[in-house]
């Protein structure tokens, strides 16, 4: 049979998915390794037995050399027309059926007498569409991954603010909370006019019987502030609300108490 062309090549690459040239050279490399197995084991044994005076030691490495040297060549000789004989009579196709008379399985279908154009065409517009594909599930996989990291940072501030879910026995829990927002300002414009106090205060620098007012003053703030604290306790833990029954009569008369011990002290 002719050589085998460039066209029977690929058709049988295709089909047995490896270059049939590829096999060949396997089996060359294989024989070559035997070769080469049975040299050293030819200089090993020689080289045990008891010296010869009639040749020198240097003698059996040369000429297992030489051996090895002539096994190649008769390998490399033989193997050659080895070469030729499968690729030309056994992985090989006629030329002549090529064209359209011999088909794999996977060619079933398909129109080959399409002009080249056309698929050249056809095949930008799939690479194009493969390239967005790509580029669409690239961005698609970052956000999956920042969706993640957001879902767990949202885990997180949930654990940290889950106490606002247990009422504790303060209810409702929301007038609770917005008699909190209320006071808050209350209190930090207290905090504020006591800042300008005593900035002012360390400006003037006071005397020393003002400074015991002042300081008098400040420890009676302070327990105002506390007996507050204690009234408006007393009042969660009865289920009182603060901000619509603190004007109860209970409360006034505890709010009297208070002030007429500020007032003895």
């Amino acid at each position: 049979m002719p050589p085998p062309t460039s066209a029977t090549t690929a058709l049988l690459t295709e089909h047995l998915s490896y270059p049939p040239i590829a096999l060949l050279d396997d089996i060359i490399n294989a024989v070559n390794t035997i070769l080469y197995k049975c040299t050293a084991a030819i200089e090993t044994y020689l080289q045990t037995q008891p010296p010869c005076p009639n040749i020198p030691p240097e003698e059996i490495e040369l000429g297992t050399a030489k051996l090895e040297s002539l096994l190649e060549d008769a390998v490399d000789r033989n193997f050659d027309r080895f070469e030729l004989y499968v690729l030309r009579n056994i992985l090989a196709i006629p030329e002549e059926v090529t064209d359209g008379w011999f088909r794999l399985e996977h060619h079933k279908g398909i129109d080959f007498s399409g002009s080249s154009d056309m698929l050249d065409a056809r095949l930008l517009t799939l690479r194009k569409t493969l390239q967005s594909a790509t580029y669409v599930h690239d961005k698609l996989q970052q956000q999956v991954e920042s969706n993640r990291r957001f879902i767990s940072m949202l885990e997180v501030y949930s654990k940290a603010l889950s106490f606002l879910t247990e009422t504790s026995g303060v209810s409702p829990m929301n007038e609770t909370v917005r008699y909190f927002v209320a006071q808050l300002g209350e209190i930090q414009a207290r905090y504020a006019r006591v800042q300008e106090a005593w900035t002012a205060a360390q400006a003037a620098g006071p005397a020393d019987g003002e400074r015991g007012e002042v300081d008098r003053a400040t420890e009676r703030e302070l327990y105002i502030e506390k007996m507050t604290a204690v009234i408006v306790g007393m009042a969660e833990e009865s289920g009182i609300d603060v901000d619509r029954e603190y004007r109860s009569e209970r409360d006034v008369e505890n709010a009297r108490q208070a002030a007429a011990v500020v007032a003895q002290w």
